[in-house]
């Protein structure tokens, strides 16, 4: 099944060349652009959105990943976090986000010549809260994984047997997606969130979200975390540096690490819209 798919999905792509892929360096991103390269050959380009929304080690990351593809690749500078209609944090701010980096993306490709522009964007982001989906349609980019109905569970599997690294890689989410809606982004406080969750990686805590409520911070970790983080001389360290940063109430969320909690918040009727 895995490969039919694949095959079919490389026959496509072939009909979409010259292409870019918007690369992020995640799950999606990195096989479709394997798909791509096996697709449009050394005619692939990889297109990665340089922002304070990107967390440092991401861009790090992200680097050891074209290097193993050897793609054409360049970063493009974004500044959706000047946008006072993104800096308002609305609950559709991805929206905003996603429409002036696809105007900034498009206005290099055109001048390279490109006429697509392809995401990862897959069958289940499409049953889930999205609102940069939109803007996607609004712009023209495709998304072969949703047209074929590949599911992340689908796109997972055939990672692994491709041998790709990041078949089981945690979503990386943008850092704006820490903030709770209604409460204004700002530069500073992009910066701060950054430098918090790396302290928490540093400290092995791998898979972490410090999500912010006003004062409080909301620390999401797996719940079989819980006893090393709550461990006494840890737990001081954490409370220390993280009030260093700024944040002077923090608390661990008994739900454990999940995908999405501040959209929990929004009604059934504002998660469709």
């Amino acid at each position: 099944m895995a490969f039919s798919k694949s095959d079919a999905l490389v026959r496509y792509l072939r009909t979409l060349s010259p292409g870019a892929v918007a690369f992020s360096g995640g799950v999606d991103s990195t096989l479709l652009l394997y798909l791509a390269r096996e697709a449009w050959g050394d005619g692939v380009t990889a297109v990665t959105f340089l922002s304070p929304l990107l967390p440092e080690e991401e861009r790090t990351r992200i680097q050891g990943l074209i290097a193993r593809f050897k793609v054409r690749h360049f970063w493009l500078k974004s500044f959706e976090y000047r946008d006072p209609d993104f800096q308002k944090n609305p609950p559709d701010r991805c929206y905003y986000c996603k429409k002036h980096r696809i105007g900034l993306a498009r206005e290099r490709l055109r001048r390279r010549r490109i006429p697509h522009l392809l995401d990862g964007t897959n069958a289940d982001d499409l049953n889930a809260y999205r609102p940069g989906i939109r803007a996607a349609r609004e712009g023209g980019i495709i998304s072969p994984f949703a047209e074929f109905h590949w599911t992340k569970k689908e796109i997972r599997t055939v990672s692994r047997t491709l041998g790709l690294p990041t078949w089981d890689l945690p979503s990386s989410p943008c850092l704006a997606t820490r903030v709770a809606y209604g409460q204004p982004i700002t530069l500073s406080l992009l910066r701060r969130l950054g430098r918090g969750e790396k302290l928490l990686h540093d400290r092995g805590f791998k898979e972490t979200r410090l999500r912010l409520h006003g004062n409080l911070l909301r620390l999401e970790i797996p719940p079989d975390q819980f006893p090393r983080i709550l461990d006494t001389r840890k737990r001081k360290a954490l409370v220390r540096d993280l009030s260093a940063l700024g944040f002077p109430y923090l608390t661990l969320d008994l739900m454990g690490l999940r995908s999405g909690s501040m959209d929990e918040v929004l009604s059934p009727k504002k998660r469709k819209g």
